[in-house]
């Protein structure tokens, strides 16, 4: 893949699954760039490799988008579910780069 090529990742498509208690995303080595399709239920992240709460962080909804804009945000995401008893996934792709950026 060309250095400067904007394209998501081989195989880098994945489902991560939300627990009640804060995950971190695996992420490929090269992945500067990410976003997640928050499918089932509320969920609420930190992107500071701080754990949230279901009172800490950014809350999403489910249809709502997460993007991730850089390697930092990417690799110090962390997540939960808003609600214990309510299962959350979210699908995440991953890109080489960030949009706009050589």
């Amino acid at each position: 893949m060309a250095k400067n090529n904007f394209s998501p990742i081989p195989n880098a498509l994945v489902t991560h699954a939300v627990t009640d208690a804060a995950t971190s995303l695996t992420v490929p080595s090269t992945a500067n760039y990410a976003e997640g399709y928050v499918r089932t239920n509320s969920v609420v992240e930190t992107r500071d490799g701080t754990a949230p709460t279901t009172t800490k962080g950014f809350q999403w909804a489910a249809g709502d988008i997460i993007t991730l804009r850089s390697r930092d945000e990417v690799t110090g995401f962390q997540v939960i579910r808003q609600n214990a008893s309510n299962a959350a996934t979210i699908d995440f792709q991953f890109w080489n780069k960030v949009p706009g950026m050589n």
